[in-house]
């Protein structure tokens, strides 16, 4: 980039899965916001009342066409009985501060980031004087390094600090400015170590957070020049190289956590070189395993330049892959196993009060951040996610218990780390079902990528057992022994019948959720049954119980289209589509699932793209980030390459920052996307969107069902050129792949990660038998016949 970030929002992002930092790049005072992914603050952990009584009401409340009582009536239960849960905050550690002494008006100013490294810096002249600062998060021993160097010697003049975080940030999702009540205390001392020390003094929330402590410990090493204390900053004077190594604490008592982290910083050699080159070899090899080149005819161009290209026609070549790449990074950056999942803003957070708490959402957003980690070879950070929810188990059959009266696993949508018992009673939150059956495609995929049959066995497998058990205790049958699901919840959308005034929920706020047999609640219903029968077979468990599920599958209502052509996104007719939504659920069964082949039922298959072209056309103006991440991803799974990168051009135009983060709506006001939610100053960073790009090229590139591979099903005319390796496949293959259309050709090489049998159907339209043991590889070439790219 050639230009400084303004705020966080615009800082480079760096972390090892737990601990993040982001430099903002400025040359006379540089902020560096520290972040740990389990600080988290203003969460209410409460009994949870017995309403379990309430499911036969709200059905015959249903059944009698009363949408505003049915909606309203967990909500209000929850509220009368003083239900006070709520879901925790995450929030910043504290920020490492670096005042440089200028002599002269900067000139030739550069910042950077390497993926490959993960490490950040920026470079500027001073006079004559070249100077360069650099910022990574080891992956080796959670310590985050910074490097203050020059080119002349005894030239770096410099001040440091650890100090809170700027309240310019404590501002709430109404846009009110509040004083979190955290006690800060920032010291520094005459022997290199700079110290940050906070304590929650009252929670407005959580009274268990009384006195809480987290901080962070640094130890300041010069190579030349002298050090004196001013207050509580060091001031360095004349040294050639200054190194700031710190440490963060998440709630430990400040008495025991600083003797620690202080002993484990002097323990450090305490040489950048030496300390980024043992975090490379582990960040990088994790990087390495997939790799993504377009062969554009340009590299490095700077951020702002690629963004004012994709302003003027589409998203140049060189930005699709670069966000691409940085999806990938930032995923291993925020994810890592026995962590916590990648929130809404992966680690990276600067708020007090961050849109959504960024807290883990499973009705779309935490599962768009993981599309990408078994394609790209990197399933270690998949399961932070699959530990932290199996963690949460019995809050969970707890959940399902007090609100239904079943036996199983009832997730909610929304959580923090402090609880897996529901917090919000809103209808679209409390009523909808379908959070562990998503998040169940997740453990199901680590195990067909992996072919740990342990996994499958030990973790998959009773996992998809807690959720067939919930639906055998939920679904009932109407009087023709049809399946029926109420209430049933199509993220976060309703139909259109719901509009009237009339219906606007008087106490919960907005149009009625609440349905009957919402399409994405039967689909993945039914592919938590079939992977779940699928699996018993295999593993010769559960024969008693086969019969039961395979019925509940069959008596499972069946997809049904309007009048336009399109999947309903509601199967009862009584209940209309809205396109007018960035939701795109009811898409479930073709992505992320792929129950409808168009092999098989191409009629369906074809309502299925009727259905995401009504978004991209009827209803652009109501899309976000993530979901025009979402609906690149469904059309390449679709076949369809000219959506697919046109809904990235779009995402590049409307919601893509300047350090490529990307945002949750149109924050430019320039027309593409909802442009309505302001939360605070601007449109909110959520990270889902970066990782779908990732995924969407991923998918357009290749697609896999156990014993199929489809190469290049979704390629644009475009991306004229390129090579992807490293990207696997569902059954143990790894497809190393190159095309290009000026030859009009193709090469793919598949490699066996373990004895693997199936078809692999190519570009060409050939099909190819594919056998191959342990280690083998088999390749195969063609003619290329691309489809066609936006105009």
């Amino acid at each position: 980039m050639i230009t400084p970030a303004r705020d966080w929002r615009e800082g480079f992002p760096v972390g090892n899965g737990a601990v993040g930092a982001t430099p903002f790049g400025r040359v006379h005072k540089e902020t560096i916001l520290l972040n740990h992914e389990r600080l988290w603050h203003r969460g209410c952990v409460d009994e949870l009342p017995d309403v379990s009584h309430l499911l036969p009401e709200l059905r015959r409340l249903m059944a009698a066409k009363q949408y505003v009582k049915a909606n309203d009536l967990y909500h209000d239960t929850l509220h009368a009985l003083d239900y006070k849960a709520a879901c925790a905050a995450h929030h910043p550690a504290g920020d490492l501060l670096v005042e440089m002494r200028n002599d002269h008006p900067f000139r030739g100013y550069e910042r950077q980031l390497d993926f490959e490294t993960a490490n950040t810096w920026v470079t500027w002249l001073d006079g004559d004087v070249r100077f360069r600062r650099d910022c990574f998060v080891s992956r080796v021993n959670d310590v985050c390094v910074t490097r203050l160097r020059s080119e002349s010697t005894g030239a770096i003049d410099t001040t440091l600090k650890l100090a809170p975080h700027d309240l310019k940030d404590a501002i709430t999702q109404s846009g009110v400015l509040f004083t979190p009540d955290i006690d800060w205390q920032s010291t520094a001392t005459a022997d290199g170590r700079l110290e940050l020390r906070a304590r929650y003094t009252k929670e407005n929330l959580q009274p268990s957070d009384d006195g809480r402590e987290f901080g962070v410990v640094a130890r300041v090493v010069n190579r030349g020049g002298a050090v004196s204390v001013h207050g509580d900053a060091l001031r360095i004077v004349g040294a050639d190289e200054v190194v700031v190594a710190l440490k963060l604490y998440v709630y430990e008592p400040a008495s025991t956590a600083v003797p620690r982290l202080t002993a484990e910083l002097a323990g450090l050699e305490v040489d950048f070189d030496t300390m980024l080159a043992e975090h490379v070899a582990v960040h990088g090899e994790m990087y390495g395993r997939t790799r993504l080149d377009l062969e554009t005819d340009t590299h490095d161009t700077p951020n702002e330049e690629l963004l004012l290209r994709a302003y003027t026609d589409h998203a140049p070549l060189e930005l699709v892959a670069k966000m691409a790449n940085y999806g990938r990074y930032l995923l291993i950056g925020s994810s890592r196993p026995g962590g916590l999942p990648s929130n809404l803003q992966g680690i990276w957070n600067g708020d007090y009060a961050p849109a959504w708490d960024a807290f883990f959402m499973i009705n779309e957003n935490l599962q768009m951040n993981y599309w990408q980690a078994l394609p790209g070879q990197i399933p270690e950070t998949l399961l932070g996610v699959i530990d932290f929810y199996t963690s949460y188990l019995d809050d969970f059959r707890e959940n399902a218990r007090k609100l239904y009266g079943c036996r199983g696993i009832f997730i909610p949508s929304l959580m923090s780390p402090d609880t897996g018992l529901a917090t919000h009673p809103g209808s679209w939150i409390i009523n909808w079902i379908s959070g562990a059956g998503w998040l169940a495609q997740h453990f199901y995929d680590y195990y067909l990528f992996t072919g740990d049959r342990v996994f499958l066995k030990d973790r998959a497998v009773p996992f998809l057992v807690e959720i067939a058990e919930f639906y055998e205790d939920f679904f009932y049958d109407n009087d023709q022994g049809e399946t029926q699901i109420c209430p049933s919840v199509s993220p976060e959308n309703w139909p259109t019948i719901f509009n009237a005034p009339e219906l606007y929920t008087p106490t919960s706020g907005g149009q009625p959720r609440i349905t009957h047999n919402a399409t994405m609640d039967v689909a993945i219903a039914k592919e938590v049954l079939t992977h779940l029968i699928t699996s018993s077979r295999e593993l010769g468990l559960y024969a008693d119980r086969i019969d039961t599920w395979q019925s509940m599958i069959d008596k499972l209502p069946a997809y049904t289209t309007n009048e336009d052509g399109a999947v309903r996104e509601w199967l009862d007719t009584e209940y209309d589509d809205n396109y007018h939504h960035r939701h795109q659920s009811h898409l479930y069964p073709v992505f992320p699932g792929w129950e409808v082949a168009e092999s098989e039922q191409p009629d369906l298959y074809k309502a299925f793209k009727v259905a995401v072209d009504k978004r991209l056309v009827v209803g652009i103006k109501k899309q976000t980030g993530w979901s025009l991440s979402h609906m690149a991803n469904i059309n390449a799974r679709l076949g369809d390459a000219s959506s697919a990168l046109e809904c990235l051009d779009l995402l590049s135009r409307s919601c893509l920052g300047q350090n490529f983060f990307t945002y949750h709506n149109d924050f430019r006001e320039m027309g593409i996307t909802d442009s309505s939610l302001k939360f605070g100053r601007s449109a909110p960073f959520q990270i889902d969107a970066n990782m779908g790009w990732t995924a969407a090229v991923y998918e357009m590139l290749l697609f896999s069902t156990p014993g199929e591979l489809r190469l290049f099903p979704a390629l644009p005319d475009r991306l004229c050129k390129g090579q992807i390796t490293g990207l696997a496949a569902r059954g143990g293959l790894v497809a190393d792949l190159s095309w290009d259309m000026n030859n009009h050709a193709f090469s793919a090489t598949l490699t066996a990660q373990r004895a693997y049998q199936g078809t692999a159907i190519t570009p060409d339209g050939g099909t190819h038998q594919v056998d191959l043991q342990p280690g083998q590889s088999l390749t195969l070439g063609g003619k290329l016949t691309a489809q066609a790219a936006a105009d």
